[in-house]
């Protein structure tokens, strides 16, 4: 009798845990419950990589996506929104074009996925090393990425300002609000 080894089932489990956070993500009416739902998707995809042998993408996942992105996200959500505020209803038409949408999106993921499946070489030979991979990441040559990811920081810098900005009333706007 042949039994599932330890890594099946530890990949089954995740993959229920990342749908099931990703559906709450998306149909979550409360803004916060979707962020913090969306942390959990981004750990199950870290989990994935991890068992997939990726270990840096495994821990890049954590450390940018959960603890960059989410984390601002979060702030953002919590410095600009009022979270007591009811939520707008969505009404039938628009979700059916959502569904359709998704429907058609999902119908050409799966079809690339399979094109790019049968093309894709089986070779490990030609995967890069973490120290190849980081010296690529911080150079400043044209095949580096040390340019995008000063730019990416000042955008999310700036939105942050920004955010903030719009989110700050100011003293004589809050006394004029109560009264």
């Amino acid at each position: 009798m042949d039994l599932i080894p330890f890594k099946d089932i530890l990949f089954y489990i995740t993959a229920i845990v990342t749908v099931a956070t990703s559906l709450l993500t998306v149909l979550s009416k409360n803004v916060l419950h979707s962020a913090v739902a969306l942390s959990g998707a981004f750990f199950g995809t870290a989990v994935l990589y991890f068992l997939l042998s990726a270990e840096f993408m495994a821990v890049a996942q954590v450390m940018v996506y959960i603890g960059g992105v989410v984390v601002f996200v979060v702030f953002a959500i919590l410095l600009t929104s009022r979270l007591g505020e009811k939520a707008l209803e969505t009404r039938l038409p628009r979700k059916l074009l959502a569904a359709f949408f998704s429907v058609i999106i999902a119908a050409l993921a799966i079809a690339l996925l399979k094109e790019i499946g049968t093309t894709l070489q089986t070779e490990t030979e030609h995967y890069a090393t973490l120290s190849a991979i980081g010296k690529r990441l911080l150079s400043p040559n044209e095949d580096g990425f040390l340019l995008p990811f000063e730019a990416i920081s000042l955008l999310l810098l700036i939105s942050l300002v920004g955010a903030i900005t719009i989110a700050h009333t100011s003293h004589e706007e809050k006394q004029a609000e109560d009264k």
